[in-house]
């Protein structure tokens, strides 16, 4: 499919998101083609890499994003955070803060994004405050995601987190694979097939 089929495709997703929350009108269209930028990104491409300084926030039209860092000691890969459709993932610690938080943006699925500037939000907010509404769903959407991760690995036991994450993430558990929910909840693939096993059986599977 041609750029320019990726490019209407995405703006047209966000501005459905957008516009549940704030009434758009052509001013808002202009702005958004002017100056956002739309990628069309495969399975495993870094957006932004360890050590980046760049400060934008990445939507998801498609596909799938996590925030990601390794190990040194275990040389495993931890996600700390995921971007579904309608999600999106903030470089920084918040719109006007000029903290990076640490790892990388990576996509963990092919798909496309909208890609946000946070030197153009900032400027288009002083005079425009659906901005504000718009960053506030991604911050919300983020945050809710968070505390349901960090309620999950405070379950000392592996085998009864992965049943309280099936039980609280059902739409994350849905859309990912093994490996990825063992990076994102620090436990084994083996101990996601104890659970799994047990959830369709409720029977407990010897190691």
């Amino acid at each position: 499919m041609s750029a320019k089929h990726h490019f209407n495709k995405g703006l047209k997703l966000f501005f459905a998101f957008w516009e549940k929350y704030h009434e758009l009108d052509n001013f808002h269209y202009q702005w958004a083609k002017d100056h956002l930028k739309v990628l069309v990104v495969k399975r495993g491409d870094v957006l932004e890499p360890p050590g980046h300084r760049t400060e934008i926030s990445y939507f998801v039209a498609t596909g799938m994003l996590a925030r990601a860092e390794d190990n040194s000691n275990t040389s495993k890969r931890k996600i700390t955070s995921l971007a579904l459709p309608n999600m999106a993932l903030m470089s920084t610690v918040h719109l006007h803060s000029h903290s990076i938080r640490p790892g990388e943006i990576i996509a963990l699925r092919p798909g496309i994004i909208i890609a946000l500037p946070h030197h153009v939000l900032r400027r288009f907010q002083e005079y425009e405050k659906s901005v504000d509404t718009l960053v506030d769903v991604f911050c919300n959407k983020e945050k809710r995601q968070l505390i349901l991760l960090q309620q999950l690995l405070r379950e000392y036991s592996s085998f009864d987190r992965y049943l309280s994450f099936v039980e609280l993430m059902p739409e994350i558990r849905a859309v990912t694979s093994q490996t990825e929910q063992a990076a994102l909840l620090d436990i084994s693939r083996n101990t996601i097939q104890r659970a799994s096993y047990f959830l369709a059986t409720r029977k407990i599977r010897r190691k």
